[in-house]
């Protein structure tokens, strides 16, 4: 540690800066910070996937928002996140006949969440 001194201030502003940057960085931390804030997080843009957590979702918004916010996400997206979290198996998503499929897709995720939390 260097001898020097600084203010309070310049040190939380330093911190706050590494924080943001991190954040910036990483959609996962930028979310998780943001939800213990009580925010509502919105996701969008490329790594909106990465970030959301859809059995977190299902806790926080009613099955219509879940549809609305889970409707900007690719077929490729969403059963890519049906297999990471668990909410469906193979069987499941190959099973998917509606027209357009990311319907079908976003039902099996938000079934999914939600038997995770019952």
């Amino acid at each position: 540690m260097s001898g020097k001194v600084i203010s309070a201030s310049e040190a939380l502003d330093r911190v706050f800066s590494v924080i943001r940057e991190e954040a910036a960085s990483n959609p996962k931390l930028a979310r998780r910070l943001v939800e213990e804030m009580g925010a509502t997080v919105v996701f969008q843009g490329n790594d909106a996937a990465i970030a959301v957590d859809p059995v977190i979702a299902a806790t926080r918004h009613d099955q219509a928002a879940f549809r609305e916010m889970f409707s900007t996400f690719s077929d490729a997206e969403l059963k890519k996140m049906l297999k990471d979290f668990g909410l469906a198996t193979a069987e499941d998503i190959k099973g998917v006949n509606t027209k357009p499929k990311k319907i079908g897709f976003i039902e099996l995720l938000w079934d999914g969440a939600r038997s995770k939390l019952g």
